[in-house]
């Protein structure tokens, strides 16, 4: 009983719960109510969840394998591996979690109808092994890596429930296609600054472990000049999406129509994000102390909690 929440916090459940969110949302807020024709039952579509979950707490453990000695300069409290977990468990987990997980996404690609999909799970499994032992600790590919892989597990989704069964605008397969991928681009986004910004909070520990991370390249300043700059991005891509949606409030049409993110409280919804990102710019440049960056990180995880949440409210606004 005493190492069931260590194996949690190793395995990192509450991440794990905003990817199950994320992914139920797309499906059940998004796909269910415009695509005609999908794919996958509610019974295979938990199958493609639990392989996500699996092959993402693998990776969250392998992280840790290699990380330890790193984690104990950088977070104390947080080392579970050695402390609560032998490395010999740690290891049995993470090849278990990985092979179910892939036997599933094979499984799951070839009951739709597409094998090639496969590589999606294999290229994860690859990816998040090589992140550990290699890139994590190098100039900006880890956390373009780590930044991808979150992209694709919204991506999963809609290559698993639309892909198989052609993306055509008739049954509106590709605006929702084009939707999921909006999405996916914001994820990108905001786990690039969350990256750095971890990047800079375990400064200390990566430093002494040979990383070549970007902010031990160009330093504090440079990096936290870095990540503002994909602030702008977004904000910059959220203020196209708030020039549709008053292009379309403001445009007269021969009969009502409803367009899906084109309302006044959905204007207000992404106004209020963008003040969200304007809060997280401040925190940034003013940010000095270990503890100023480890908030900015869960600031950026509330931030993409935030806008994933806009995908319910948007259907339902549509709908209603």
């Amino acid at each position: 009983m005493n190492k069931i929440l260590p194996f949690f916090n190793l395995i990192r459940f509450k991440n794990l719960a905003i990817i199950i969110l994320t992914q139920c949302l797309i499906k059940y807020s998004l796909i269910n109510y415009f695509v005609n024709d999908f794919v996958l039952s509610d019974f295979n579509f938990s199958l493609l969840v639990f392989a996500t979950i699996l092959i993402t707490a693998a990776g969250y453990i392998i992280n840790d394998i290699y990380d330890v000695e790193a984690d104990k300069i950088n977070k104390t409290k947080s080392v579970m591996i050695g402390k609560y977990i032998s490395a010999k468990s740690a290891m049995w987990w993470y090849f278990t979690f990985n092979i179910m997980g892939l036997a599933l996404g094979v499984y799951l690609a070839f009951i739709v109808g597409s094998p090639i999909l496969s590589i999606i799970f294999i290229y994860s499994i690859y990816s998040l092994w090589i992140y550990s032992k290699k890139f994590k600790k190098s100039l900006l590919i880890g956390n373009i890596q780590v930044a991808f892989l979150t992209a694709l597990c919204i991506l999963n989704v809609a290559l698993y429930d639309i892909w198989p069964n052609g993306i055509v605008s008739d049954n509106g397969e590709l605006i929702t296609f084009k939707i999921i991928t909006y999405y996916a681009g914001f994820s990108v986004l905001i786990t690039l600054i969350r990256e750095i910004m971890k990047d800079i909070e375990d400064y200390t520990g990566d430093l002494a472990s040979n990383a070549k991370t970007l902010v031990i390249t160009y330093g504090v300043r440079n990096t936290k000049i870095f990540a503002i700059l994909f602030i702008v991005t977004i904000f910059t891509f959220i203020a196209y999406i708030q020039y549709f949606q008053y292009s379309v409030l403001s445009s007269e049409f021969e009969y009502d129509i409803s367009i899906w993110g084109a309302n006044n409280i959905a204007i207000i919804y992404t106004i209020c994000i963008q003040l969200l990102f304007i809060y997280l710019s401040l925190n940034i440049y003013n940010a000095t102390h270990k503890k100023d960056f480890y908030f900015i990180s869960q600031l950026c995880k509330v931030i993409m909690i935030f806008g994933i949440l806009s995908i319910p409210l948007f259907t339902y606004l549509h709908l209603n």
